[in-house]
């Protein structure tokens, strides 16, 4: 398993809506995820641990699902 550090740029290719629920350290909770591109390799990302800002904005086709 890899990590990201806070500030870390990743490029996002695409994203799900209805995955699997997953809940953060206070309470927030989100089913949508992101595939991201993480030292070349592509894995995805739960939408929990992004900024809302970017989440909304998102303009992205959706993954495979």
């Amino acid at each position: 398993m890899g990590h990201v550090w806070h500030g870390e740029v990743l490029r996002a290719v695409c994203r799900i809506a209805n995955g699997i629920t997953v809940t953060d350290e206070v309470g927030g909770h989100s089913s949508m995820w992101f595939r991201v591109e993480h030292d070349g390799d592509q894995v995805w990302m739960p939408a929990i641990r992004i900024r809302p800002e970017q989440v909304e904005n998102t303009t992205l086709p959706g993954g495979p699902g």
